[in-house]
């Protein structure tokens, strides 16, 4: 069974200056990757209200973060397809363009939301009260969109435990 890919990055700030800091996407088996990145060059917007939650530092993103260039291999080295689907496409599409273009490349990936072939308005409503209302890391947002596919598809106890530690 292949599964869609699911995307979430977040960002530094809600700011239009926001940068990504940690991404996280499902692979056509189900299974999700994570990790921090590291900054570019003239990214240096910062909403330490923001540290307070995801609790991840400006050090920690230096320190632990993958450059963008691994970012973009292994992201495409991953996905079976080009198209995939994000809780917020008008969001992460700017900050994936900054990925991108931190590699002097376009931006090859198309974003649709996740929510536009579930019928289960009840769980879709769920879905996306936990997605906007909680202040929920990049890979909690990928499962509960691949969760709320595997719903929709009958297939829950098909997907494969995640292990939502960050690389």
């Amino acid at each position: 069974m292949a599964y869609p890919h699911f995307i979430a990055v977040d960002a530094s700030s809600y700011e239009e200056e926001a940068h990504p800091i940690a991404i996280a996407w499902s692979m056509a088996d189900g299974l999700i990757k994570t990790t921090l990145i590291q900054p570019d060059d003239g990214w240096n917007d910062w909403d330490y209200a923001l540290e307070d939650i995801h609790g991840i530092s400006q050090d920690t993103l230096y320190q632990r973060g993958e450059t963008t260039w691994a970012i973009v291999r292994e992201l495409e080295n991953d996905l079976e397809q080009t198209w995939l689907m994000t809780d917020d496409p008008e969001r992460i599409e700017p900050l994936l363009s900054k990925i991108y273009e931190a590699c002097n490349r376009e931006l090859s990936i198309e974003l649709g939301n996740h929510g536009e072939d579930i019928t289960d308005q009840t769980a879709l409503a769920e879905a996306t009260d936990q997605l906007f209302h909680h202040q929920l890391t990049c890979d909690e947002r990928v499962l509960i969109m691949l969760q709320l596919w595997a719903k929709q598809h009958g297939l829950t106890d098909k997907l494969p435990e995640q292990d939502l530690e960050q690389d």
